[in-house]
This record gives structure tokens, C-alpha cells and sequence, in this order.
């Protein structure tokens, strides 16, 4: 291949890619070309991929990859509140009237345990939709979850579980374990209730995580920076395989 037909896919790339890996892609490029090798276009192309590689996706910003851990976070912790609340919901698996001391005395402890869980995973969900509320959808979701808070504010509050202006819930172990049992099931495993709301917003919020993560992750070698005016890529023309010509 003959440098008059690379260098305008050269010059595509550096307008794509960030400062330095422009650099360094083009520095890379012209020592192929000089040598006029057979294999130039291997060479090149292999010079590229190894540059992209070199660098977890070319192009990206700071923001991005924190946006990535953001929604990583979210998917994560949404998936759990799913899981904890799902539990909440089962417990017990006996009625109240055949139930021993001892089975609603276990039932209080492991709903403190599995509400512990809860908290800290809806406080992690909550942050990470505050870091990305630069997102409308996000920016909602965080709102809904408060309402539905505030919508059973006095309930959760006798069960030893509050929210502070910035919306991060806390929990009062004791007090839980001290309510009554039947109440604790009215308020936190029944369906209809904050926790049930939350669930099933949470499934929303990993859905839109799920998203976002496909968009930050979309790439190809390093990122969307290599396809030419006519859609076609540079690793696909440089191998010859690409569906347009280096001429467009």
C-alpha cells in the first residue's frame, strides 16, 4: 500500500483520537511507511490495534470511565435490593399462629440482617444516581425513590429506619428487633410497600444501567474513531475487507 493511500485514513485517525495517541499513532505509521516493506499494510495495521490496545479505549475521557464505575455500581447494587427485598417478601414460610418464640425471635434477626444489606445497597444505588444526575432518567429515578420514602416516612420511622435530607437511609437494628413481628411483615414484606416500590424501580434502574454501560463500552479497537467519512473502519480497509475504499 502506497503512503498517498493510507495517509488520509491517518488523518482521520488523529482527528479522532486524543492528543497523545495521535502522536504516537502517527509516529508509529510513518516509521512503517519508510521502511516499504511488503508487509506495510500488517505492519500498520498491526501498529494501530497495538496502540488501541495500549490503552484501555482511545478517546476516553476521565468522566467516562468514572461514569462506567458509576453504572457498574448501580446495576450492582440494584440487583441486590431486588434479591433482599424478594426474601423480605418470603419470610416467613409459616403462619404467625404456628410459629414459635424462637422461629419469630430468628425471623426478627434475619430481617435486621437481610434490612442491613438493603440500606447499604440502596445507598450505594442512590449515590451512584446522584454522581450520574446529569442524566434526566437519573435524576427522576433519585426523586422517585424519596417520595417513596417520604409516602411511608412514619411507618419505616417505628421500625427504626430514617432518611436524612440527602436521602440516605439508616437503620436502627434494636429497634427493629424489638417491633413486632407481624408489623415488621406489614411494612417491609408485603407487597405495595416502600420496599416493594424500590424493587421495582430498582429493576428499572439496572435496565438503565445496563444501557449506559453499553454506550461507554461501545467500541471497536479502542473506540468509534476509526471509520472513515463513509462509514467504513480502518482496520477493515487497511486488512482489505473493509466494505469501502480508502478513497471513500
Amino acid at each position: 500500500m502506497s503512503s498517498k493511500a493510507v495517509s488520509p485514513l491517518i488523518t482521520q485517525n488523529r482527528l479522532l483520537c486524543n492528543a497523545r495517541a495521535r502522536a504516537k499513532s502517527q509516529k508509529g505509521a510513518a516509521a512503517i511507511l519508510a521502511k516499504g516493506s511488503d508487509n506495510g499494510k500488517k505492519a500498520l495495521l498491526d501498529a494501530i490495534k497495538k496502540e488501541a490496545d495500549n490503552q484501555r479505549y482511545v478517546g476516553k475521557s476521565e468522566g467516562a470511565e468514572k461514569s462506567k464505575e458509576n453504572y457498574t455500581a448501580m446495576k450492582t447494587a440494584a440487583e441486590a435490593i431486588q434479591k433482599n427485598v424478594k426474601n423480605l417478601q418470603l419470610w416467613p414460610d409459616k403462619e404467625w399462629d404456628k410459629m414459635t418464640e424462637e422461629e419469630i425471635s430468628q425471623y426478627k434477626e434475619d430481617v435486621a440482617e437481610e434490612m442491613a444489606a438493603f440500606v447499604n445497597h440502596y445507598n450505594t444505588m442512590a449515590k451512584s444516581l446522584e454522581k450520574e444526575s446529569d442524566s434526566k432518567v437519573n435524576e427522576i429515578y433519585l426523586k422517585q425513590l424519596k417520595g417513596y420514602f417520604k409516602a411511608n416516612k412514619d411507618a419505616l420511622e417505628t421500625l427504626g429506619i430514617t432518611q436524612d435530607e440527602g436521602g440516605k437511609l439508616t437503620l436502627d437494628q434494636e429497634k427493629l428487633k424489638a417491633a413486632d413481628a407481624q408489623e415488621i411483615k406489614k411494612v417491609l414484606g408485603a407487597k405495595g410497600t416502600f420496599l416493594d416500590d424500590v424493587a421495582k424501580r430498582a429493576e428499572n434502574i439496572s435496565a438503565n444501567a445496563d444501557t449506559n454501560l453499553a454506550v461507554l463500552n461501545k467500541n471497536l479497537y479502542a473506540g468509534n474513531y476509526s471509520y472513515n467519512k463513509n462509514g467504513g473502519d480502518i482496520f477493515d480497509i487497511l486488512a482489505g475487507g473493509g466494505k469501502y475504499s480508502a478513497k471513500g
